[in-house]
């Protein structure tokens, strides 16, 4: 073969392009896969790049390019380690090891995802090193060396570029791939229900189609060897044929009703730029619009079989090289220019030789792949095991984190720990950062609710404790009026004729009423301190006073008890409701708690000293021990003395006391047994206005 210097610089010029298809590969590829996976993906792209010359470089060429099929072992008379000093020769490999990377990659991508890293050499080593170069011998064996040609070249098999013995065989060793591995974890349900699993930028997927598109370029023009006329025929097939899939891949997808995805637009696209490599030299541009058409038809139902079958093919390398890749060899025997091919072949000798080659393609690829593929898997697993597949590679294979994958970490410790304290990463100049910023904000509020819950939790709790407490005192002190209103009611039927007893039973009978109706005030009083919502409000303190007055009017009456009013400050800046309860308690303690032999003098005064209204509440009682005095605001502490024992439910002092904190106020009291007590109330003036200064009448009696 003879190649001038003009020749050796487009060959070497197209096999740049070609080596650029990998930056297109590897920007698809990240692309359609998920973002914990997108490093692992660009590094075995790299990774079988060079893998795939060095190995093509050490016994490849030599088998594909050797004595076609006579004796291809013959390593060292058939370029073994490979070395040359000539230059076209040094082009042609060149061109040929970057196709042998293209094929390479394109079966690593279909499995991508949840294969082991170090796996990927191993695949390589036996696509580059064995499937690969005997598809070429095949095909394309001769092409250097004249007494021989390839098995399939005998035969009169024409692939121009490489649409089968490139694509297809690629295509082939990837099914084989994706049946011995299996589908990606979630990808398919119990029942075969497709999952769908979105590819993390599929902006950089289009990026990738479209470098591959003008890699392409490279593919098909530097397969001609030479800068000769056909160049520009076969770049315009090129365009037209990729240009004429896409547009009918839209059209087939919109007829039936849906939406055009990215992903199939896309592999539209690529599948017919596979479909022209086999005959972009020798058919005309109407024929390869019929061609990408073609390509496009094949690509759709492609992509559905493997979904029907459950094969997980992540990149879609099965619909876009293997089935594309069939359809492009078969159509190279059906519109190709028999002269250019040169077979001597008729119609449809041709289009037997063609699919022979198909044919011979999918038994040598597939056949020697799923062997080698199942045989590896037996002793080293392809497949990650199912807890790093989850995590993703990036992780379990390289270590390597991103913002997103940190954030979800992040989120799973908390989920994992219920530690809500902590703060995620965050940074205002990424997405992610953003996205962590927000999320801390959702936190933030999630925890001042919790808190706030809690807070209110414990009230409850509380609450339920206390009205717990109250269940035996209740039965205890209600039984015990309740009983004798039914002994002394048995008694009057007993004795009904005996008016003395009569009357002495039905005054037995109207005390115990009036405990057991006390015993029932204090627990009705407690329950509406519990409950009530402080609204504070201007009070007249005497028609508190007088109100008081009213509601003790029968044990005011029976007790003969004195009152004193004196009052600097009349109007008072508190909750007419509580401040009621708490002056009916004390007036009554007051009255109760006095000798029955002595008459009740109550002393009630009011004044203001500085933001505080006080109200102090007087008596000439029995007093309170030094021992119960700090006890008296307690819940169930009572006054025990000996006359004065069986007064109180223990509720009243601590009701009292709950009412006036509630509404920002305190209470306190002084006393001396036998002096008497004084409990003074400390109020907030009214926020408002200065409360009106108007004195009480003074009233006695």
């Amino acid at each position: 073969m003879t190649i001038d210097d003009i020749d050796v610089f487009w060959v070497l010029l197209c096999a740049c392009l070609v080596w650029i298809m990998q930056a297109g590969f590897l920007c698809l590829e990240t692309g359609l896969t998920r973002s914990k996976n997108n490093i692992n993906v660009a590094l075995k792209n790299i990774c079988d790049n060079a893998t795939s010359i060095f190995l093509f470089w050490l016994v490849g060429f030599s088998i594909a390019f050797g004595v076609p099929f006579t004796n291809p072992l013959s390593f060292a008379d058939n370029f073994y380690l490979f070395q040359s000093t000539e230059n076209h020769l040094n082009a042609f490999f060149v061109f040929q090891a970057v196709f042998c990377s293209t094929c390479c990659t394109i079966v690593s991508g279909a499995a991508a995802e949840r294969l082991r890293f170090i796996m990927y050499p191993v695949l390589v080593t036996v696509i580059a090193g064995l499937i690969y170069p005997v598809a070429v011998n095949a095909g394309w064996g001769g092409l250097l060396i004249h007494n021989g040609e390839g098995y399939l070249v005998s035969l009169g098999f024409y692939d121009f570029a490489g649409s089968s013995i490139v694509h297809s065989t690629g295509g082939w060793v990837a099914l084989a791939l994706v049946i011995v591995v299996g589908p990606r974890l979630g990808r398919f349900g119990k029942n075969g229900e497709v999952r769908p699993i979105q590819g993390s930028n599929l902006t950089l997927s289009s990026l990738g189609v479209l470098i591959l598109w003008f890699g392409w370029m490279g593919f098909n023009g530097g397969s001609a060897y030479n800068f000769s006329s056909d160049i520009g025929i076969i770049l315009s097939n090129t365009l037209i044929a990729g240009s004429a899939s896409l547009v009918i891949t839209l059209l087939l997808i919109t007829r039936r009703g849906g939406a055009p995805s990215v992903e199939d637009l896309l592999n539209g696209a690529l599948g017919g730029l596979v479909g022209i490599t086999a005959s972009a030299n020798c058919v005309s541009s109407l024929e390869a619009v019929v061609i990408g058409a073609g390509s496009a038809f094949s690509v759709l139902l492609a992509s559905r079989l493997l979904l029907r079958f459950r094969l997980d093919d992540v990149v879609g390398a099965v619909p876009v090289h293997l089935a594309a890749g069939i359809w492009g060899t078969l159509a190279a025997g059906l519109f190709g220019d028999l002269a250019i091919i040169g077979s001597g072949l008729s119609r449809a000798g041709q289009i037997q030789a063609q699919l022979f080659g198909i044919v011979f393609i999918a038994v040598w690829a597939f056949g020697a792949a799923y062997v080698s593929i199942r045989a590896i898997n037996a002793l080293a697993p392809f497949r990650v095991p199912a807890d790093d597949e989850s995590v993703g590679l990036n992780i379990s294979e390289h270590g390597a984190t991103t913002e997103l994958y940190e954030l979800i970490a992040f989120m799973k410790y908390q989920s994992d720990t219920g530690n809500l304290s902590s703060k995620a990463p965050s940074d205002q100049f990424t997405e992610t950062g953003i996205i962590g910023m927000a999320y801390n904000h959702v936190m933030d509020t999630l925890r001042l609710k919790e808190a706030i819950l809690q807070q209110t939790n414990s009230k409850l709790e509380a609450a339920n404790e206390e009205l717990s407490a109250y269940d035996h005192l209740v039965a205890h002190d209600l039984k015990n009026p309740l009983s004798a209103i039914r002994s002394y009611a048995a008694m009057i039927d007993v004795d009904g004729d005996d008016h003395q007893n009569r009357q002495e039973y039905v005054e037995r009978i109207r005390r115990s009423s009036e405990d057991a109706l006390r015993i029932i005030r204090e627990l009705l009083n407690f329950a509406r301190a519990s409950n009530e919502v402080h609204q504070a409000e201007t009070i007249d303190l005497l028609e508190l006073v007088y109100n008081t007055r009213i509601q003790l009017d029968t044990l005011i009456k029976e007790r003969e008890v004195s009152f004193d009013l004196q009052c600097d400050q009349r109007t008072i800046w508190f909750n007419g409701f509580a401040l009621q309860q708490v002056l009916v308690n004390l007036v009554s303690n007051a009255i109760k708690y006095t000798h029955q032999e002595q008459t009740p003098r109550v002393r009630i005064r009011s004044f203001q000293t500085g933001e505080h209204d006080v109200i102090e509440v007087e008596d000439n009682g029995v007093g309170i021990p030094a021992d119960q005095l700090v006890h008296i605001f307690d819940k169930h502490s009572r006054l025990h003395t000996e006359s004065t024992s069986r007064y109180g439910y223990g509720l009243g002092l601590y009701n009292a006391r709950k009412l006036i904190l509630a509404g920002g106020g305190s209470i306190e009291v002084r006393s001396e047994p036998g002096q008497g007590s004084c409990f003074t109330l400390r109020l907030k003036s009214s926020p408002e206005s200065p409360p009106q200064k108007r004195p009480c009448e003074v009233e006695h009696g």
